[in-house]
């Protein structure tokens, strides 16, 4: 059984991390959940888990551990269910987590934690110990968001087979992550370097869609015009100009009942869509101040040296 040395520095890393997204939910032991023994024992949870087993947890834990029983308890009574919340961001490895929660948990508290990983059917059930809780929340300065506390924590005993498929995991997002964040520094770079080209081009191509749109809807429109002079001759036996005639009037109508919709229907859709942009923004800046609350204090330093140094070059020197 894997396990993680509760005695290291809590800032050492011992697997590589990532930023990912995952749906968390989490409850405390309770000391008496702890020390009273059990003689039957149930899955954590219905929902299916790579870990839904009875874990044998041995005598030589960590030591900061309390003596847990021999197998994994049903911690998880018809009473007692799990903390359910949205989808939270988090900081993930193989040896343990960092997350928003709503409980002001202290260090050294016991969590059985669940994770759903996204783009993956697989959950994750383990025991795991907080390293660290900070709150985010402060009587000056409050906060709506309702994660008022930022927790960090190790995994305890995590099976061998959970810990590879995390593992594995998180390689897989590492990688896609690093290919994502290399082609937006690419392009970064290209418009600080050359912004008159990225730009010139980028007008270019709006242009040239533009009247590509345009050609395609006069191309349509006549198309429509000509199937439909054939067919009002075909059906009515009319002349030229009372076909046209018709065909205007149809056209006409036709327009109207398009606007009319369009009216009907854009509304509700440009709502749609400023909802969707401001909870899209809503939770770009929730992930970037979670990214900002997890960095140490050097971390940080690094971070505003690195991003002053970039914008004074760039003024003085290229522009």
């Amino acid at each position: 059984m894997g396990k993680v040395d509760m005695t290291k520095n809590k800032n050492r890393r011992v697997f590589f991390r990532i930023y990912d997204e995952v749906n968390l939910f989490y409850q405390k032991i309770d000391e008496k959940l702890l020390t009273e023994p059990y003689s039957t024992f149930e899955n954590i949870s219905n929902t299916p888990s790579s870990t839904t087993d009875a874990e044998k947890i041995s005598q030589d834990s960590a030591s900061s551990l309390p003596k847990l029983a021999k197998n994994l308890p049903d911690i998880l009574t018809p009473e007692s269910q799990f903390n359910e919340s949205e989808t939270r961001h988090v900081n993930i490895s193989a040896s343990g987590m960092a997350f928003n929660c709503e409980d002001a948990l202290k260090e050294g508290d016991i969590l059985v934690i669940k994770i759903q990983l996204a783009s993956s059917m697989a959950a994750i059930v383990t025991y795991s110990q907080v390293v660290y809780c900070k709150n985010l929340q402060s009587d000056d300065s409050p906060s709506d968001s309702p994660h008022s506390c930022f927790v960090g924590a190790h995994f305890v005993n995590m099976k061998d087979e959970d810990r590879k498929l995390l593992i594995k995991y998180v390689d897989k997002k590492r990688g896609l992550q690093n290919r994502v964040n290399g082609v937006i520094l690419a392009a970064v770079i290209t418009v600080i370097a050359v912004p008159d080209v990225v730009f010139g081009l980028l007008f270019e191509f709006v242009h040239f869609l533009f009247e590509l749109i345009l050609h395609i809807i006069h191309i349509v429109f006549e198309f429509v015009e000509s199937g439909l002079d054939h067919l009002i001759e075909h059906l009515f036996h009319t002349d030229l100009h009372q076909t046209q005639v018709i065909v205007f009037y149809i056209i006409v109508f036709s327009v109207l009942y398009a606007l009319y919709r369009l009216v009907r229907v854009l509304p509700p859709f440009c709502r749609r869509c400023k909802n969707s942009l401001f909870a899209a923004c809503e939770q770009q800046k929730e992930s970037v101040l979670f990214y900002w609350r997890e960095q140490s204090l050097i971390n940080k330093l690094k971070i505003a040296v690195i991003g002053v140094v970039a914008i004074t070059c760039y003024v003085f020197f290229g522009m």
